[in-house]
């Protein structure tokens, strides 16, 4: 039984059959957000009632596979992202709180990010990604802070439409940041001082060119740690841990027989 369970697991024909269940569940809502199918919202609920049985289904085909040791399910990360949404989809929300229904079903659709290893080794990268993007955030604030002021004092009574006040002065600096329209702001304060431009250019240079590329350099540096650890996994796919608890599995099963035997 157990193993029937786990080679449907393991099947790839399962896991197409999911996927395709996933991007039914992206159709639907998608459909839902056209007037012509609120006509047919009970066909639809049937739709999401079914696409969030089988996502019960497959999740209790792989609490069972984990037997003996059912917490090995919940340390993987999918796997609680998973349950998650499920538990989440089986509130009873209603009346007011039919949009946050409704974003529990947007969920649904994040499964998608698990079904191949290499969407699984992007979503990790970003991730792990997260404390050293942090740091460069920090570091991004400080030069806007820092610039904004800058900018009030320099160009507010210039430009006020731009500089006026510290908010649109950041608001600016994020406009410049994206490279988008910066030529025409700088233009205005640089007719009063040709100076003036050097504040645009070393703002360019470092927002731009060195901490976004920090920024790019990061999320690649972690990238290549995601599929190094994606390579190990490959070449190195049983611990010696879970060989353990196999041998022990085997021994407890010989072990019946035995006294199956005996009797």
């Amino acid at each position: 039984m157990l193993a029937s369970v786990k080679q449907i697991i393991n099947n790839s024909s399962f896991n197409h059959f999911v996927t395709v269940v996933i991007l039914v569940q992206a159709a639907v809502l998608v459909l839902e957000t056209i007037p012509y199918f609120k006509s047919y919202y009970y066909f639809l609920e049937s739709i999401n009632i079914a696409v969030l049985t089988v996502y019960i289904v497959e999740a209790g085909l792989k609490i069972t596979g984990s037997y003996p040791h059912f917490s090995n399910y919940f340390k993987n990360g999918w796997n609680i992202l998973d349950f998650s949404i499920i538990v989440l989809s089986l509130l009873p929300l209603g009346g007011s709180y039919t949009t946050v229904a409704r974003l529990i079903r947007l969920l649904r659709v994040t499964k998608l990010t698990n079904r191949s290893k290499e969407m699984s080794m992007v979503v990790m990268t970003i991730v792990r990604s997260i404390p050293s993007m942090v740091n460069i955030f920090l570091l991004l604030s400080l030069l806007f802070f820092l610039y904004s002021i800058a900018g009030y004092h320099l160009f507010g009574a210039i430009d006020p439409t731009h500089w006026g006040s510290l908010p649109r002065s950041g608001l600016t600096l994020f406009q410049i940041l994206t490279l988008e329209g910066w030529v025409e702001v700088m233009s205005t304060v640089t007719q009063a001082n040709p100076l003036n431009i050097l504040y645009f250019i070393s703002f360019i240079v470092i927002g731009t060119f060195i901490v976004i590329n920090i920024f790019v350099a990061v999320i690649v540096r972690k990238s290549e740690e995601a599929y190094k650890a994606l390579e190990d996994e490959i070449r190195n796919p049983v611990t010696q841990k879970e060989i353990l608890s196999e041998i022990r599995e085997i021994k407890k099963k010989i072990d019946e027989l035995e006294s199956r035997l005996a009797k």
